[in-house]
């Protein structure tokens, strides 16, 4: 694994395949997941928890705010 910039590069993917109808025809849908090793993982769990948690703080003290102002 190698990180270039805010991509990691050499990542395996699975592949699932499905085929689905709609509208009477079929179409066949492929979903790639990244296989991470379990230090990947736990980066990116922390990483999407940060990014979660500073979503959540900007609200919140935007709410705070409105709230004592009214």
């Amino acid at each position: 694994m190698e990180r270039k910039g805010d991509f990691i590069t050499n990542i395996r993917y699975k592949k699932e395949t499905e085929i689905v109808t709609f509208q009477g025809k079929e179409i066949t849908l492929e979903n790639l997941s990244p296989i991470f090793t379990p230090e990947q993982e736990a980066a990116k769990r922390r990483e999407l928890e940060q990014q979660l948690y500073d979503v959540f703080r900007k609200y919140a003290d935007k709410r705070q705010k409105e709230e004592a102002g009214a």
